[in-house]
């Protein structure tokens, strides 16, 4: 009895650090898009003011070597004091973001190996497969737990797809993995795609109307009475 107590107690514990870990990972992927979004606001102002020497940025790796030492070198020769601390602040934001992607690093590295995405497949059809293949859930089982999970939409090549299934229990989330693009800024762009493109149909369906012809009123109301 006091085995199988223990044995509850490290279930429990397991999918909680689960849940733990995809909560931790979820504020640090918020936080990396953030700085993202200004390193990028950083780097079109670096450009702006040298665009003989273009920085780019590669999302999944960071700077090359190259880059990094082209702006530690434009730093040490630059001669303005707003110049430099704008270049060394882009040096800066990226390395909190290779910080943050260090910690996600650390909290991933605790928990079962992932599935790495493929060409063609989907989050829903990778956690239904877990489910039956891994733990021979049959199907009707597998989708029941599958449509209780938030599922993501758009998967890219290399993301990385965490699963987690026990006693009935069953939980799946996604990161970036080796993709050159992360989870969130993919849905991000995929929305802002959406909107503009729902705002731009909207545009065209009045544009549409406005040119409809329309029925000339009667100058006089129709009473049905004969004068």
């Amino acid at each position: 009895m006091l085995f199988l107590l223990l044995v509850g107690c490290q279930e429990k514990s397991n999918f909680e650090d689960f849940v733990r870990a995809e909560q931790q990972i979820n504020e640090r992927q918020q936080d990396i898009l953030r700085q993202s979004d200004e390193l990028n606001k950083l780097i079109r102002e670096v450009n702006k003011k040298f665009p003989d020497k273009k920085i780019t940025l590669d999302t999944a790796l960071g700077f090359t070597k190259e880059q990094e030492e082209l702006l530690l070198t434009m730093i040490q020769q630059e001669k303005d004091v707003s110049t430099k601390g704008l270049l060394q602040k882009v040096i800066d934001t990226e390395k909190q973001i290779e910080d943050l992607q260090k910690k996600i690093k650390e909290i991933t590295d605790k928990l079962p190996a992932p599935h790495v995405v493929k060409k063609g497949e989907t989050h829903r059809q990778i956690a239904m497969e877990y489910l039956m293949n891994v733990h021979k859930l049959d199907e009707k089982k597998a989708k029941e737990l599958v449509d209780r999970v938030a599922l993501i939409d758009a998967m890219e090549v290399g993301y990385n797809v965490w699963l987690y299934y026990n006693d009935g229990v069953f939980g799946t989330f996604v990161t970036q993995g080796e993709a050159k693009i992360s989870p969130y800024k993919l849905s991000r762009m995929i929305r802002r795609r959406e909107l503009e493109r729902a705002r731009q149909e909207g545009v065209e369906e009045g544009i549409r109307q406005a040119q409809q012809p329309t029925s000339p009123s009667p100058a006089f109301p129709d009473t049905g009475k004969q004068q």
